[in-house]
This record gives C-alpha cells, sequence and structure tokens, in this order.
C-alpha cells in the first residue's frame, strides 16, 4: 500500500496561546471517494475549537498492490497518525517569534544551514 499526500492546508487563530500543554481537543474525519478498485482518494478534515481555534485539512491518495483490500479503520488510523504529526509541525513552525536586531554593520549575505 502507498499512501499519498497531495495538499495540506491550516488556519488558526492570529495567536498562539502561552502555555505549553495546550489540549487541542481534536475533531477528525476522513472522507473516501473510488478513484477506481486500487486508487481511492481521501480527504481528512481535523478541528478543534475549544482552547486553540484550527482547522487542518489534509488531501491524497492511497494506491493499493494487485492483492491488497482496502481497510478502511486501518488507513483511517495511520493517515490520521500522519496528520497529527504534521499538524504539530505546522503549529511550531508559525510560533511566534521575537528577534532582537543586531548592532553594528551587516553582511549583506545571509548564511543559512538546515537539515531535511
Amino acid at each position: 500500500m502507498e499512501i499519498n499526500v497531495e495538499k495540506i492546508g491550516m488556519i488558526k487563530e492570529n495567536f498562539n496561546p502561552k502555555n505549553t500543554d495546550v489540549n487541542l481537543d481534536i475533531d477528525w474525519s476522513v472522507e473516501y471517494t473510488n478513484t477506481d478498485q486500487k486508487n481511492i482518494n481521501y480527504n481528512l478534515i481535523l478541528k478543534s475549537v475549544e482552547n486553540f481555534n484550527l482547522n487542518f485539512k489534509m488531501e491524497g491518495f492511497i494506491r493499493l498492490d494487485f492483492s491488497e483490500e482496502f481497510n478502511r479503520q486501518e488507513c483511517s488510523q495511520i493517515i490520521f497518525n500522519h496528520a497529527c504529526n504534521m499538524l504539530m509541525n505546522m503549529i511550531s513552525l508559525t510560533k511566534q517569534q521575537s528577534y532582537g536586531l543586531l548592532n553594528g554593520e551587516l553582511d549583506s549575505t545571509v548564511n543559512l544551514q538546515s537539515t531535511f
């Protein structure tokens, strides 16, 4: 089985809570549409409205091997777990950060190092 993510999106409030132990109280749903017998499209929606208002959506498709049968519960759990990991990463990426300006002369070249 191959599970692919084609689109992700997140809408959240303009502020980030200062508490590091936020309970998101996630409601979630996965809808499946069959494109043929071995390719299944999915749309996953995660919503949290209690403490931190956000909406997260992930779209993609599942490609089954020739001998595999679609197991809705197992696929939904895999997709949900992956979406939760992506959501936590996106929340971390969009957190508010403060930066102090350096006094003195700055070079025009900025060197950034990152590993993916």
